[in-house]
């Protein structure tokens, strides 16, 4: 196998295997095969096998097809950096990366100065709602067509991440609408500038809870911050919303977050919460249920 592009300091496994298989006309399965790995491990699929913890055979077969050490391949597990749930689980599907956030305005700087498309590591942490750099929105849906996923081709003898669907190369397009007003920037470039702590995590949890039985059967969420943009997209898995939501939802959940722990200047920009949150937390719990007689309007005989 010809010397493969090495991977970059912030790149993420999936992404450095899905630039490699590209540059030979195949998918990460198929190049993982060829490789002499078992069928189980050829592409290996989901956040934590692809990204998160990956099998150190894959690594070490991978490292050694393009020549490079394995520690450092190994090194670009997510384990070593953070808990799972600090980060957002992006799967592969069909060869597309599904639910991974992007700046196409860091991708066209990979393209100006001739180099591969790639994702950044960064891209995945639940607090990332801004690009660092360039102070503009992450996205995960096609501009043009408005899918969901992405994946590598190979364009002009270099790694391209296009739309899954329509094929449209991803790049920064000038749209003032989507870009945050000054006031929104400001919050969530400071939610994003710190790892969440426990509160904030539990918070998000419990945003997405649902209410004791008798109440609307909808997210808490829904009750401080309203929906965002598009209803889909949200939390597979409510123990990690964070980790599971889209990135419109994941955005609603920090601001509520924000608001209601009053971080980041979020009262200032979007208001005060509709609700408190020791009153979030009542709504959860089981209201216990009088006796029979008292639910009735029922008085025993003196």
């Amino acid at each position: 196998m010809p010397i493969a592009p090495r991977p970059h300091d912030d790149e993420l496994l999936s992404s450095w295997q899905g630039r490699v298989a590209c540059r030979y006309g195949v998918n990460r399965e198929v190049l993982g095969l060829s490789l002499g790995l078992p069928a189980a491990l050829a592409a290996p699929r989901g956040f934590a096998a692809a990204d998160y913890a990956p099998d150190l055979e894959v690594v070490a077969a991978w490292a050694q097809a393009c020549r490079l050490d394995p520690a450092r391949i190994e090194s670009l597990a997510l384990k070593r950096r953070r808990d799972q749930d600090r980060y957002v689980w992006a799967h592969e599907a069909g060869g597309a990366f599904v639910g991974f956030s992007a700046c196409p305005a860091c991708l066209d700087e990979d393209a100006k100065a001739g180099r591969d498309h790639y994702l950044r590591r960064s891209w995945l942490r639940v607090e990332a709602l801004l690009c660092a750099r360039h102070e503009l929105f992450l996205v995960e849906d096609c501009e043009r067509c408005g899918a969901r996923g992405f994946g590598f081709v190979l364009l002009d003898g270099a790694a391209r991440l296009v739309c899954r669907r329509c094929g449209a190369v991803v790049h920064h397009a000038s749209d003032e609408g989507r870009e945050p007003s000054p006031g929104e920037k400001a919050v969530l470039a400071a939610l994003g500038a710190t790892p969440p702590d426990d509160d904030a995590m539990a918070t998000a949890r419990l945003l997405w809870s649902l209410p004791r039985p008798g109440m609307a059967r909808r997210p808490l969420l829904c009750w401080v911050v309203g929906h965002p943009r598009s209803p889909r997209g949200m939390a597979r898995e409510r123990a990690a919303p964070l980790s599971t939501a889209s990135l419109d939802w994941r955005r609603a959940t920090w601001i509520g977050v924000a608001q209601l722990l009053d971080r980041a200047g979020a009262r200032e920009v979007f208001g005060p919460p509709r609700f408190a949150l020791d009153q979030l937390k009542a709504w959860t719990q089981s209201r216990p249920l009088s006796p029979p007689r008292a639910r009735l309007g029922l008085h025993l005989a003196a």
